[in-house]
């Protein structure tokens, strides 16, 4: 397994920030390789992926919602499994933790290279994400 820990900060505020982060289907628009994520039922999230013309789909459960603090995920195929903390700073501002945990295996392609892949994918998506919220503020 790899895993990815990141930490933003946003200015935005944290319920703000949580609502974005929590409105799953409108991940396609700062997660660049993400074609749709569809709620299927009670926390069940069904995933649609194009990375290098090639499609990946999957199921992930939400494990956890704790308002405003954090988010925390799982694949039912055990490629994934994340969580999202949320910590309210100054009025208006929110710190972002992402931490993410993932098998390589699971995307087609060089252990290695896709290690690389992921971390620049998360990079540019939390990125946007940022953007986003921001703008919406």
């Amino acid at each position: 397994m790899a895993f990815i820990d990141r930490t933003i900060e946003i200015a935005a505020d944290v319920r703000d920030v949580y609502e974005a982060w929590t409105a799953f289907e409108d991940y396609p628009k700062f997660m660049e390789t993400i074609q749709t994520v569809t709620v299927t039922q009670d926390d069940r999230l069904h995933w649609v992926a194009l990375v290098e013309e090639d499609t990946f789909e999957w199921d992930a459960d939400v494990v956890e919602h704790v308002p405003d603090e954090r988010v925390t995920w799982r694949a039912i195929d055990g490629r994934e499994t994340g969580e999202m903390r949320f910590e309210k700073l100054a009025a208006g501002a929110t710190k972002v933790t992402y931490q993410f945990e993932y098998d390589p295996t699971a995307w087609q392609g060089k252990a290695d290279t896709v290690r690389h892949w992921m971390r620049r994918r998360v990079d540019k998506d939390l990125d946007q994400f940022k953007k986003m919220v921001e703008a919406n503020a």
